[in-house]
């Protein structure tokens, strides 16, 4: 009986935790640059795209090439927030319940 309630109470502190995390990863955010400098995308650490900002220089590239920057900075923005992502919950799991 106790240990039923011990694991109920455990399960509630990683519910708390992971909710905890979620709100530091919406927090978190993001610039990446693409790299010829057109695009600047800002991402949360939830992957959420906050902001895009398109510069001037978008006109000076062909549709094949602004295709490739966005294709560029959209996979570089999703890394950054996963590695963001994977450190916020890493540093968490130190704090977890043992089971």
């Amino acid at each position: 009986m106790f240990d039923k309630l011990g694991q109920l109470k455990d399960l509630w502190q990683l519910k708390n935790q992971i909710q905890e995390i979620k709100k530091r990863l919406d927090n978190m955010v993001i610039k990446v640059d693409s790299p010829n400098h057109v695009f600047e995308i800002t991402i949360s650490g939830s992957q959420e795209v906050k902001e895009v900002v398109v510069s001037e220089l978008v006109q000076n590239f062909s549709r094949e090439q602004l295709a490739e920057e966005l294709k560029t900075l959209i996979n570089k923005s999703v890394r950054d927030s996963q590695a963001l992502a994977a450190q916020a919950m890493g540093n968490a799991a130190g704090n977890l319940p043992q089971a």
